[in-house]
């Protein structure tokens, strides 16, 4: 009994481990310059492509380590993003204006 517990413990902490990595995998950073705001759409161009993506009000802006606001994004603004894939959306999470 006592092994076919300990059996059930280790299969969940291995199921929760490629949960973690499967998470993990789905997360982005992307540093470029904003190509185009479009309401809560804003594109950024790395150096290779263009990336889209979405932000809403719980996305984390800052700008020269001080809080700031979507309404504070300009095309132009070279930027650092935390992007997450949520479904077939690319959610942005933090953005960092670079000074």
């Amino acid at each position: 009994m006592v092994r076919y517990i300990l059996n059930i413990v280790v299969a969940m902490v291995l199921v929760d481990c490629v949960a973690v990595m499967t998470l993990a995998a789905e997360e982005v950073t992307v540093q470029g310059t904003i190509m185009k705001i479009e309401g809560e759409k804003v594109t950024v161009k790395d150096m290779e492509k263009e990336q889209p993506m979405k932000i809403s009000p719980a996305t984390k802006i800052t700008s020269g380590g001080k809080p700031g606001s979507a309404m504070d994004l300009k095309v132009g603004q070279k930027v650092k993003c935390l992007i997450q894939k949520v479904g077939d959306e690319m959610m942005c999470t933090s953005l960092e204006v670079m000074k």
